[in-house]
């Protein structure tokens, strides 16, 4: 039942409960230990001073001749408050400094351990110590009363612990809330700053000054955070209006095709010519769906990823020739590099596809008479792959952002292409557990560095 109360209760209200209570069971058992220290400490200080009197009074007492006995009193003993009697071996009483008190304990029996009785409403120490003549011969007995003050003393300790405990309780159990109030305030205003913030206006931000302890870092994760999200969104929000852009394109020019073919009366050559242009179209639209699919699985973790020893030097030969007419078309030249087999840990789908996706990027891109070269070396434990190209090249400006989706050098969009086969490069290149690195001159060329590790050396995921 507490821990359901406790539920529906503030990180505040909760935190001062608990110093609250951690406070009074360590008051409670300091006062507890503070006061049965102190009932010891004064317990056995009166047990040895009323011993060490003894021994000093003892000292003191006289025999005569004729066994008389006299007891001389010094300053300290006449000043202590205690009480002595002395008896003969036969209980009688031969001196003593209070008949009262030695009438009041006549018959206690004989007992060297220290003890204690009530006498007029008043808790009293003795002590009894045998007495000796000159020849060590029992002769009597020596007994020492004295008022203990120990009862009174705990009852005022006890009276201090109870009357002087809830002050400082309460002052610390008010100091730890406000305490906690001020700890937990960033809280409260990172959690209003959530409330306001909405999917469409992200760029707010706490600006928590950087005090570097817990607080300052969680507001500062919180910042970083919103920074990511606001980057994700604008991405997602350029990634729907590219794809939307790149498919209306080829949708407008279907619709306008059909439109025309419907209210036309055409020839059997000119339906076919439109029905190559309505194919041709489709074909790019299923290719924007193809690599947009295959861009979601990736970054989902959804695309199987099979490791295998693959021969490089086959792979790169059988991607020229299949890339030679695209080639052919373009009057651009294929060279390819690799004299010797060389294996790596990879995916033969997946490193195809990097292959294909480079080269046919360096012939779009490339100029009448140009030449595309290919080149796959072999370094300690890492493969690098080349390809180079003779085109256009990219500006500066464009290289930190030509692997994101739909970015496209070409803004005017002259050229085909739809701004995704380097995106599907860089995740190539990245779930291979490697780097691609890009050089490029305008009006002279474009290099493509792909340095991959021979092994994989972990598990992979996107």
């Amino acid at each position: 039942m507490k821990r359901n109360c406790l539920k529906f209760l503030n990180i505040r209200l909760k935190l001062t409960i608990w110093y609250s209570t951690m406070l009074m069971v360590i008051v409670v058992l300091f006062s507890l230990f503070l006061y049965l220290l102190m009932f010891q400490i004064l317990e056995t200080s009166e047990k040895n001073f009323l011993q060490d009197f003894a021994n000093e009074v003892a000292l003191r007492i006289n025999i005569s001749k004729d066994n008389r006995i006299s007891l001389s009193e010094s300053h300290r003993i006449i000043s202590s408050g205690a009480q002595i009697v002395v008896y003969f071996m036969t209980n009688k009483v031969i001196y003593a400094t209070s008949n009262l008190f030695a009438k009041s304990v006549e018959n206690i029996p004989f007992n060297t351990a220290v003890r204690m009785f009530e006498l007029n409403e008043k808790d009293w120490l003795v002590y009894d110590q045998q007495i000796y003549d000159e020849k060590n011969k029992p002769i009597g007995w020596l007994r020492i009363g004295r008022p203990s003050a120990t009862k009174r003393v705990m009852n005022s300790l006890k009276k201090v612990i109870f009357l002087s405990t809830p002050i400082p309780f309460l002052i610390a159990v008010a100091g730890g809330y406000l305490l906690a109030k001020k700890a937990l305030k960033p809280i409260d205003d990172i959690t209003t700053m959530a409330r306001t913030i909405g999917h469409t206006d992200l760029s707010k931000r706490l600006n928590f000054p950087n005090t570097n302890d817990e607080i300052g870092r969680l507001a500062l994760t919180f910042d970083e955070m919103l920074e990511r999200l606001e980057s994700a969104f604008k991405r997602e929000r350029r990634f729907l209006s590219d794809a939307s852009h790149e498919l209306r394109t080829p949708l407008a020019t279907v619709k306008a095709l059909v439109e025309e073919a419907l209210e036309s009366d055409l020839t059997k050559e000119e339906y076919r010519h439109r029905l190559i242009s309505i194919h041709r179209e489709i074909s790019k639209m299923n290719k924007i769906i193809s690599q947009l699919f295959m861009l979601t699985r990736c970054e989902e973790g959804n695309w199987p990823v099979d490791f295998e020893n693959i021969n490089l030097k086959t792979m790169v030969e059988d991607v020229i020739v299949e890339m030679d007419e695209y080639a052919l078309q373009r009057n651009v030249k294929l060279y390819h590099e690799c004299e010797k087999d060389i294996f790596i840990e990879g995916d033969q789908t997946l490193l195809t596809r990097l292959f294909i996706n480079l080269i046919e990027n360096a012939i779009k891109y490339n100029k009448k008479g140009g030449w595309v070269k290919a080149k796959v070396e072999e370094l300690d434990q890492q493969v690098r792959i080349i390809i180079e190209d003779s085109g256009i090249g990219i500006p500066q400006e464009d290289l930190p952002f030509i692997f994101n989706r739909f970015y496209r050098v070409d803004k005017s969009r002259a050229t085909e292409g739809i701004g995704l086969g380097l995106s599907i490069v860089d995740w190539i290149v990245k779930i291979h557990q490697g780097k691609v690195n890009v050089t490029s001159t305008v009006g002279v060329g474009s290099k493509f560095e792909v340095s991959l590790p021979k092994h994989q050396t972990k598990l992979h995921s996107t």
